[in-house]
């Protein structure tokens, strides 16, 4: 139990002495203060339990974890018993979703079951959850639902709250296509290469990313890709028709997937302009898509 608790309202008295005159004696009656509203206050998302409330601005990272909190005011108390203790009993759903009411996880849902001593009258119960942002996660404004119900006197509330994610931008299709190919230096460089050339002995990187393919039911997917490099005369130089497979089942919808790639140059690599093959596979729609990207070895 928290240090502080629920609050208790002295009834209000009204006086009715201005009867007194007609019959002879002042009287007066005491009236129950209503019941405070059911509310949902003090909404916080923060980058780790009980921290600090991040800026209205913050726009989280995909994968990235929010702890979100939330304190619940104008609950109702049931009867007192022999300690003079009363219970609060509230359930509450919470429901993350992105920037199309998509729920990026499921629901969570939970109860608050509590004695409260007269002593603990600022206590206020708190709602904590723990959501993790998908991490292929579209940019734009997600949503947070708030859904509490008090079990004593059936009241209920509800409240929502924003908050800002910054993905990677991938530019959907109805069809099966490749986004982003860019040559890299290296597995982890992140800047594509301005002009994609190489010199014998070195590794050729490149990450693209595959949208456009179809789902099956509960949001499956079966892609995969296969590529062959042509040398400068045009020849095949390599070929590897099965280079990946992806299949999934995420409970998050995943518009695109990102591929990677890598071929090892010899030594004595022959100098000129090669040519990537990349074909793609979705096997849920029955596509198939090619593209050619070109480096050089210098």
């Amino acid at each position: 139990m928290g240090s502080s608790s629920p609050r208790f309202r002295v009834p209000a008295i009204f006086s009715l002495a201005g009867l007194s005159a007609l019959i002879g004696l002042s009287a007066v009656t005491a009236l129950a203060a209503p019941q405070p509203k059911l509310a949902i206050v003090h909404p916080v998302f923060a980058q780790y339990e009980d921290g600090s409330p991040m800026a209205k601005d913050y726009e989280y990272m995909p994968g990235e974890s929010i702890f979100f909190s939330c304190q619940i005011d104008g609950f109702a108390r049931s009867p007192a018993d022999k300690e003079e203790s009363r219970k609060v009993f509230l359930s509450y759903r919470v429901e993350a979703k992105d920037s199309h009411g998509v729920l990026i996880q499921a629901a969570a849902t939970g109860k608050e079951d509590s004695a409260v001593s007269p002593e603990d009258k600022e206590w206020k119960p708190k709602i904590r959850e723990t959501i993790v942002i998908p991490a292929l996660a579209d940019s734009g404004e997600y949503q947070l639902f708030i859904y509490v119900k008090d079990e004593v006197n059936l009241g209920t509330t509800e409240a929502h709250a924003t908050f800002r994610v910054k993905g990677r931008e991938v530019t959907p299709s109805d069809t099966l296509t490749v986004r982003n190919f860019r040559f890299l230096r290296s597995e982890d460089e992140s800047k594509p290469l301005q002009v994609a050339a190489y010199r014998p002995g070195d590794a050729v990187w490149a990450r693209f990313d595959m949208t456009g393919y179809k789902t099956g039911d509960a949001n499956r997917l079966d892609i995969g890709y296969g590529l062959s490099v042509l040398a400068p005369d045009g020849k095949v130089a390599y070929s590897e028709p099965n280079a990946a497979d992806q299949k999934e089942q995420p409970f998050y919808p995943q518009r695109y997937q990102p591929g990677v790639l890598s071929l090892n140059l010899a030594k004595d690599q022959p100098l000129g302009q090669y040519t990537i093959v990349l074909t793609v596979r979705d096997n849920v729609g029955k596509q198939t898509f090619e593209t050619r990207e070109k480096f050089s070895v210098e």
